[in-house]
């Protein structure tokens, strides 16, 4: 009902592969992707329902209120798996932990290939844009000036100083919101949460600026090395936990400082702590009914299991 205001929306789609697009589609592709931010290698493509075809989703140039992402044009590791994973990632999310999110689906092409598809949050009903802004807008840093990694090179605290500088009002609730999308992103291992899956927006129905719905969610540990499972540092200034130090991976001990950091009742940062290690019940549930293939699912267990175990180690606790 969300993503189609109720309209009935076929799950496929008469839109060829971008691989398999004759040479008029494939410039329509091309155009379409100058239209609208390019994420990394990721191919973008803006859809709009159609006015004269009740429950068709057609390519638009302007006026688009959907994202469409396509397996994306890369060698990584089970690619094919890329829309599957950030369908279900999104999924865990709003389903399970009751985060906001972008509503969203995962479609299929003339070939029956997947796509994910995501309705944008920045389009109000009457078809304008809402204003919003990025962390890396918001901290001023740019390709330009910062280098080709300046979406990388900051910090959650360093984002937890800006909301408190451009949310004074709503700062408490906000940084609480960010810290558990900030768990999030460790427990489900997104390695891409930089400065531009970050952002403001203002509300229409208030004028308050506040943060947006998640986007952009999924687990990069099925396709690529991502390291400790963060685009971003934890903390500014290169500082580290005795944990960190001593183990070479976050864990507890790091997440807690870092709600200490962002200044958040120590009591909820316990209690934030507890909750992104538990619902192991509902998450292999919903990993069970998703689209991902069976060798990627069972990754992707593995992978949370990981997370929940170093989320739960304390050295401090143990010392």
């Amino acid at each position: 009902m969300e993503l189609f205001n109720g309209a009935p929306v076929p799950a496929r789609l008469p839109l060829a592969a971008p691989k398999q697009a004759t040479l008029q589609e494939a410039e329509h592709f091309r155009q379409l992707t100058r239209q609208i931010s390019i994420s990394g290698v990721q191919e973008k493509f803006s859809l709009a329902l159609s006015t004269d075809e009740p429950g068709r989703l057609e390519l638009v140039v302007r006026g688009g209120t959907y994202i469409l992402k396509p397996v994306p044009p890369a060698r990584f590791a089970a690619v094919q798996s890329v829309p599957a994973n950030e369908h279900f990632t999104m999924q865990l999310a709003r389903q399970v932990f009751k985060l906001p999110t972008a509503a969203c689906a995962l479609m299929q092409l003339a070939d029956g290939s997947p796509a994910y598809l995501t309705r944008r949050f920045d389009v109000g009903p009457d078809g304008l844009h809402l204003a919003q802004e990025d962390f890396a807008q918001l901290s001023q840093r740019t390709e330009q000036q910062h280098g080709l990694n300046y979406k990388y090179d900051f910090s959650h605290e360093g984002i937890g100083t800006l909301l408190k500088h451009y949310l004074p009002g709503y700062y408490l609730p906000e940084a609480t919101l960010f810290f558990r999308l900030t768990l999030f992103h460790y427990l489900v291992s997104n390695g891409d949460a930089h400065l531009k899956n970050f952002s403001l927006h203002r509300r229409p129905e208030t004028g308050e600026y506040r943060l947006t719905p998640a986007y952009d969610l999924l687990n990069t540990s099925l396709h690529v090395r991502d390291g400790n499972g963060l685009a971003l540092d934890l903390f500014a200034n290169d500082h580290e936990t005795p944990s960190f130090a001593a183990n070479a991976y976050l864990a507890y001990d790091d997440f807690q400082e870092l709600g200490r950091r962002l200044g958040l009742p120590a009591s909820r940062v316990r209690r934030l702590l507890l909750d992104i290690t538990g619902h192991e019940t509902a998450t292999e549930q919903l990993l069970a009914r998703s689209f991902l293939p069976a060798e990627q699912r069972e990754q992707y267990a593995a992978s949370l299991a990981s997370r929940r175990q170093r989320l739960r180690y304390s050295l401090a606790s143990a010392t």
